[in-house]
């Protein structure tokens, strides 16, 4: 994710190579903040340990307070995305928009 803040890239490229077990412990040192829990939610989602869906409902959680979390909107796709190709239910896949109705000028009078 390249919106991720320099201190956390490591962190990130870990998990891009499949290294869970460095990545889970550079975690655990890196405190709590948006971005890190960004990058939390990338590894229960990359090590499987967490379903599509739920990381997709952790991420809509996060991004309510904080809109604009590094990495957030790229890793919801990424978890969309995932959902999508195991067949998982998605709220962004599975329920298409509602459609839209024509007002009639005489029910705005």
């Amino acid at each position: 994710m390249s919106d991720i803040p320099d201190h956390l890239r490591a962190i990130d490229e870990m998990l891009e190579a499949g290294d869970y077990d460095a990545a889970r412990s550079e975690l655990d040192e890196a405190g709590s903040s948006p971005p890190v829990e960004v990058l939390r939610i990338k590894l229960s989602l990359y090590d499987e340990s967490v379903p599509p869906p739920l990381a997709m409902q952790k991420l809509i959680q996060l991004m309510r307070q904080h809109p604009d979390v590094a990495g957030g909107k790229a890793l919801y796709q990424e978890a969309s995305s995932r959902a999508y190709q195991h067949r998982q239910s998605s709220v962004s896949h599975s329920h298409p928009p509602p459609p839209v109705r024509p007002t009639d000028p005489k029910d705005e009078e």
